[in-house]
């Protein structure tokens, strides 16, 4: 039961740094475009609105995968917890 536990928190912790840097990622490239954008007068003001509910939907979207996999691992630790208790009960 420890190596699934084990493997449980590895894939877990991939998820989470994975999703994580995925979204830096996904942020900075977007960052790029909306720069430009800002930089034209008439555009400026509407652009760091759209910006701005850009990255926010990002990390909502990014934030959603991790809360997730949160709840995935909460749940395998206690479907791990009753197979664990089930195997120490003699069978009947």
């Amino acid at each position: 039961m420890k190596k699934w536990r084990g493997l449980k928190d590895l894939v877990q912790d991939a998820v989470d740094k994975g999703a994580t840097a995925v979204e830096q990622v996904h942020k900075r490239t977007a960052a790029r475009p909306f720069e430009l954008l800002e930089k034209v007068p008439p555009l400026t003001a509407p652009v760091r609105g759209v910006h701005g509910l850009h990255d926010l939907a990002v990390s909502g979207s990014y934030g959603m995968v991790r809360l997730v996999n949160r709840v995935v691992g909460k749940t395998l630790d206690v479907a791990l917890d009753v197979l664990e208790q089930q195997s120490r009960e003699p069978p009947r």
